[in-house]
């Protein structure tokens, strides 16, 4: 027979019951997570700086030239970039309440 209650008090952490050791095992949690948040930064700073000189770089890249407030430029449609077809509105049927 498998008793739960035994399998379900080893999944669950036992905080030590010295205050010295409880005292250094918070200071550690909170360490963790200060060095978590940190290295975020870190990276997260590195990316922004690094997004900012590619832009700097190579300001024709493709997100650039779509921002800008032009309409459609002639150079879009001598590549052949525009799709030209037919298209219909598609509606959805009411719902009915009773089927009879």
């Amino acid at each position: 027979m498998f008793r739960y209650h035994r399998a379900w008090s080893l999944l669950q952490p036992q905080r030590p019951r010295h205050p010295i050791v409880r005292a250094l095992l918070g200071l550690f949690a909170v360490c963790a997570v200060l060095v978590l948040l940190l290295v975020g930064l870190v990276v997260g700073s590195i990316v922004f700086v690094a997004s900012l000189l590619w832009r700097a770089v190579h300001p024709h890249s493709p997100i650039a030239r779509a921002r800008t407030d032009s309409p459609v430029v002639d150079d879009d449609v001598i590549d052949g970039e525009i799709i030209v077809g037919e298209f219909r509105v598609l509606r959805k049927p009411l719902h009915r309440i009773t089927d009879r």
